[in-house]
C-alpha cells in the first residue's frame, strides 16, 4: 500500500493550516510554503473542500481555512477524501469478488480484512493536530 502523492500533500495542507490556524492562507502562500505547484494545490484544494475538510473565502482578502478544528480531522478522513475507500485487496471491495473461493471461506480475505481494519483503526486514531508542534 502506498499514499497518493496527492493524499500526502492533502495531509501537509491541513497541517498547514492547522498550524496558521489564526490567519487566513492564500493558495500561493500555502503552495509555495509546502513545495507543490499552484495548479496542483487546487486540485487538491476543491477536492478537501468538497469532502468539508476545508473552507475557502473567495476576495481580495480571501484564502483558506479548515472546515473544522485540526482536532476533528483524523488522517483518514484526509485519505477517504482523496483516495475514496480503503481495500488492500481486490476481495474487500463491495462486490467481493474473489478469484479463488468465496471470500467468507477464503483464509486469505479474514486476513487482509483484519489488516485493513487495523491501517483504518490506526489512520482512524491520528489527527492533523496530532502533528502539530507549535
Amino acid at each position: 500500500m502506498r499514499l497518493q502523492v496527492s493524499t500526502d500533500y492533502a495531509i501537509r495542507i491541513l497541517h498547514y493550516l492547522h498550524v496558521h490556524r489564526k490567519d487566513l492562507s492564500t493558495a500561493m502562500t500555502i503552495s509555495q510554503s509546502i513545495g507543490i505547484t499552484y495548479p496542483f494545490f487546487i486540485k487538491i484544494a476543491n477536492q478537501l473542500k468538497k469532502k468539508g475538510l476545508l473552507k475557502a473565502i473567495q476576495g481580495r482578502n480571501g484564502g483558506y481555512h479548515l472546515a473544522r478544528p485540526g482536532e476533528e480531522i483524523s488522517l483518514y478522513d484526509v485519505f477517504w477524501s482523496i483516495e475514496g475507500d480503503l481495500a488492500l485487496n481486490r476481495c474487500l471491495h463491495d462486490d467481493k469478488f474473489c478469484s479463488r473461493t468465496e471470500p467468507e471461506n477464503c483464509e486469505f480475505h479474514h486476513y487482509f480484512q483484519e489488516l485493513q481494519e487495523q491501517v483504518i483503526g490506526a489512520l482512524s486514531g491520528k489527527t492533523i493536530a496530532d502533528f502539530a508542534h507549535s
